[in-house]
């Protein structure tokens, strides 16, 4: 067992397998159709939280065994039986990461513990050797890392195009990301201030602009 490569997956409209049954599905289920991906669940029977996801249209719901065929098309697959060798076998004939909640040994890939504001995403894993520590962690980052890292996140996010657009040279791209990251926008954030927080980070643009217009005279002269 060795998950020690870190991965952040895209999902989006990718089918998705889940089977079997146990304390984690469903949440492993909806964490899943929540991301877009478009969740195939069998099993025999199903807990009312999967059977509501089914009624709502956000998963489909196969009441019967697990068969090879489920396997086709899958980007993924996360199974939850008494015995997960034969679905990790036929999974890795397939090219299909497997994941068998609680059984290391039949996966190819873990969860981490997650800690998720908005577009900020943190994972942590402990390679197995202890998922309680993990969530020690992640309960610790939850009281640390509070909504506003979304907000400021999200602010970030609008301006990057322009940054990139008025910053071709990336050493003035990299200084003012670490200026902005570092300004007071995020106490302010914290502090109920969004608009102060925006006029600040679009001050420190405007100023990288003037400090990098020198430059682009040099450019249009030298052509």
């Amino acid at each position: 067992m060795n998950f020690r490569y870190p991965i952040f997956l895209d999902v989006e409209g990718k089918r998705c397998l889940v089977t079997g049954a146990g304390p984690e599905i469903a949440a492993k289920i909806r964490t899943l159709a929540s991301r877009g991906a478009r969740v195939t669940y069998v099993n025999p029977t199903a807990e009312d939280a999967i059977a509501a996801l089914a009624a709502e249209g956000r998963i489909v719901w196969h009441a019967r065994r697990f068969e090879t065929a489920d396997l086709d098309g899958c980007l993924l697959v996360i199974t939850d039986h008494e015995d997960n060798a034969e679905i990790f076998r036929l999974a890795e004939e397939r090219n299909v990461p497997c994941n068998a909640v609680d059984d290391p040994a039949h996966c190819r890939f873990s969860f981490g513990s997650v800690v998720s504001r908005d577009d900020l995403t943190v994972a942590i894993s402990t390679n197995g050797a202890a998922p309680a520590l993990a969530v020690r962690l992640r309960q610790r980052l939850e009281r640390e890392l509070g909504e506003e890292y979304g907000q400021f996140l999200a602010m970030l996010g609008e301006l990057r195009p322009e940054i990139t657009r008025s910053l071709p040279d990336f050493e003035r791209r990299k200084a003012l990301w670490y200026r902005m990251i570092d300004s007071e926008a995020l106490d302010a954030l914290r502090q109920g201030r969004p608009q102060e927080a925006h006029q600040l980070l679009r001050r420190l643009l405007e100023e990288a602009k003037q400090e990098a217009a020198p430059d682009r005279v040099k450019d249009r002269a030298g052509t």
